[in-house]
């Protein structure tokens, strides 16, 4: 009795939750790979990035760099898109899908960066001899 409970609850509250994450999935940015692993902190990563963006309405959109705010490509009359990026920082990336008409953001994605081996100062001790 307790299992078909927990059963019939688990179904109710997933369904909501299952529509609301495939209607997100509709306006979306993506940037794959969207993690860069480099050798050793600081250094630059290299990667090639596929960012991808789909929309619900044809329309204007610009793919730019979130903090320098430098438009990358642009598309007229698209629904969906695909740019190819050469990754090459020391410092995570977020890129913005803009609607050119009105200017607004219409989704985001961020490259992260992971280092294999972190920067570790040794301690250093004074030796008089």
């Amino acid at each position: 009795m307790f299992f078909k409970y927990c059963v019939t609850l688990t179904i109710l509250f997933a369904k909501p939750v299952f529509a609301q994450d495939q209607a997100n999935t509709d306006n979306a940015l993506v940037a794959l790979p969207d993690t860069c692993v480099a050798l050793r902190e600081g250094r630059n990563c290299f990667a090639e990035v596929d960012i991808t963006w789909q929309q619900h309405n044809t329309g204007n959109y610009c793919l730019r760099n979130a903090q320098s705010k430098h438009i990358m490509q642009c598309w007229l009359m698209q629904q969906k898109g695909l740019f190819r990026y050469q990754f090459d920082s020391a410092e995570n990336v977020g890129f913005e899908l803009i609607n050119s008409n009105n200017g607004k953001v219409v989704a985001s994605t961020e490259i992260q960066l992971q280092w294999v081996y972190k920067n570790r100062q040794k301690k250093r001790r004074w030796r008089l001899f």
